[in-house]
């Protein structure tokens, strides 16, 4: 899945960089490639895409970082609920999956400037209406398992792959930009993430 944020800060590259880690993190969607974390709908026919959708926090309900993510390096964990909507398939594939709910947790060695040894695991629950209404369609369980030499925001996200369900196999790539709050992180700390993103699931 590719989740691209809707919203335009002005961060710094690193903040940003962790911002999109936690979200992934806490979806359990860690990206294996990262894409720009530029405002923007990913291309709908790229080649192996199976399904694109943009996403968000649940309203009121941040993704929570405890213990807060500081400039110590400590044993994190990030749970959360993400809404997946106005979901596409460009190749035709997946059409019945229109919308999700994302449960996600994910837990490593983490502090402002990256982390190590991420592990991860989340549930995604389709519908085929627009707006989660009605029976679910299916579920697929996500998986994730970070490089033992840790991550840092100037590489590659560890890969997260749909292990079972709906799309199994696929392998999600994540975007997602940081608030403002992230360039703080290291003097204020940051105990809750809240946002936009964009999904990709290629096959």
């Amino acid at each position: 899945m590719n989740i691209q944020s809707c919203h335009e800060c002005p961060v710094s590259r690193r903040p940003r960089g962790l911002a999109a880690a936690l979200v992934t993190a806490a979806l359990a969607c860690l990206g294996a490639a990262p894409p720009p974390l530029s405002a923007g709908t990913p291309a709908p026919g790229a080649a192996g895409v199976a399904l694109t959708c943009q996403g968000h926090t649940a309203p009121g309900e941040p993704v929570v970082v405890s213990p807060p993510l500081s400039g110590q390096r400590q044993h994190t964990t990030v749970r959360g609920t993400l809404l997946l909507d106005h979901c596409v398939s460009p190749d035709g594939t997946a059409e019945r999956l229109r919308s999700a709910r994302v449960v996600l947790h994910a837990s490593g060695r983490a502090d402002c400037s990256g982390a190590q040894h991420v592990t991860g695991t989340g549930r995604v629950i389709w519908y085929r209406s627009p707006d989660r209404s009605g029976r679910p369609v299916g579920t697929s369980v996500l998986g994730t398992d970070g490089p033992a030499g840790g991550w840092s925001p100037s590489g590659p996200l560890p890969a997260v792959t749909i292990r079972s369900g709906p799309l199994a196999g696929g392998t999600v790539t994540v975007g997602a930009v940081g608030t403002p709050r992230m360039l703080h992180c290291s003097t204020r700390g940051i105990g809750s993430l809240a946002g936009s993103f964009w999904a990709t699931v290629r096959r």
